[in-house]
């Protein structure tokens, strides 16, 4: 862990309507990785102050059966959780929102950000920016089927203009906060994400903006905060490479975070592992090991070959064996986390 600045950071809480958050980071949504077991294993971790589930189609969730759904589950001390979902047109959110509060979210989020094709095709995420009018329903139709916290997360656009239009329209439709990342819908994830569009969305809004893009240690989390006015930090992609960076975070930060049982980073890796094995059947449990391994390899310097092992296992139980033979063979017990 870095060491302390000469003079703390004091992070304020930031109020999203009712819903106080902090501290103020945030897990950002990640289908197929923003699930149940990661949020379990950030609670035991420490340090975030409000987990957003994974991106869910609205048009499904509504047909989800609280206790048996893999969706609708959570861990009791994972919160607040927004519960966000995407949508293509209005009369798709009222029964997403009803049946979504078997799940007791704290608030709400309608993302008008995912530049994934499958998404666009549909008319959803990123492709609601290029109607205004639609756009407006759709906030309009969130407002009017939820009356907790709602946040509307959205990118970076070319256009300064269009950008601040558009944020202005979704505060005047009811938005409680705003995320923004500081990508366009058509950046690819290698490009640098750009705090400047965050920075302007922060002056020209009355409520909250969040800002999402490329933080990736406490410093960054700082920097973020103070260079673009905005009131909390989400993290996505670091979040999964190193789950705790958020604990790392509040630890500088000088707040007060879980005793830690998880000393090396294997020991993360199979916590993970075994919540997978506990909440999903197979072969659920081995996507989702693969996704995840993705991104945890890269804390190693040969964690290719642990990601090429994990990818070509044919079920959890080999992977997570051939996973604990790459510990080894890396010497990560002596990988003390703090």
């Amino acid at each position: 862990m870095p060491d302390a600045l000469p003079e703390q950071f004091r992070p304020a809480p930031v109020e999203i309507g009712s819903l106080r958050v902090f501290p103020p980071l945030v897990l950002a949504p990640m289908a197929g990785l923003s699930h149940a077991p990661l949020r379990r294993l950030l609670v035991e971790l420490g340090g975030v102050g409000l987990f957003y589930s994974e991106m869910l189609s609205a048009r499904a969730l509504r047909h989800e059966v609280p206790g048996t759904s893999r969706f609708l589950a959570t861990a009791e001390k994972a919160r607040p959780l927004c519960l966000q979902i995407f949508a293509a047109e209005p009369d798709q959110i009222g029964p997403a929102v009803r049946a979504g509060e078997a799940w007791g979210p704290e608030s709400w989020d309608l993302n008008f950000g995912c530049p994934a094709p499958e998404i666009l095709k549909q008319g959803a995420g990123a492709a609601l920016t290029r109607d205004l009018d639609r756009a407006w329903r759709m906030a309009e139709a969130m407002r009017a089927a939820t009356s907790g916290p709602l946040i509307f997360k959205i990118r970076a656009e070319e256009d300064r203009g269009r950008l601040l239009e558009f944020v202005q329209m979704l505060q005047s439709a009811g938005a409680d906060a705003i995320v923004v990342h500081g990508r366009t819908a058509r950046e690819k994830l290698c490009r640098p994400a750009r705090w400047e569009p965050i920075a302007a969305v922060a002056a020209a809004v009355r409520v909250p903006v969040i800002g999402n893009g490329d933080v990736r240690s406490a410093e960054d989390a700082e920097r973020m905060l103070t260079e673009t006015g905005c009131r909390a930090v989400m993290i996505g992609r670091a979040a999964v490479e190193r789950p705790w960076i958020f604990r790392e975070i509040a630890s500088r930060w000088g707040l007060p975070v879980p005793a830690l049982r998880l000393r090396t980073r294997s020991a993360v890796y199979r916590r993970l592992a075994k919540l997978l094995r506990e909440h999903y059947a197979h072969p659920r449990d081995l996507y989702r090991l693969r996704e995840f391994t993705g991104y945890f390899a890269r804390n190693y310097k040969f964690g290719h070959q642990l990601w090429k092992e994990v990818q070509n296992a044919p079920d959890a139980r080999t992977a997570r064996s051939m996973a604990k033979a790459f510990f080894a063979r890396q010497g990560d017990g002596g990988e003390v986390l703090s």
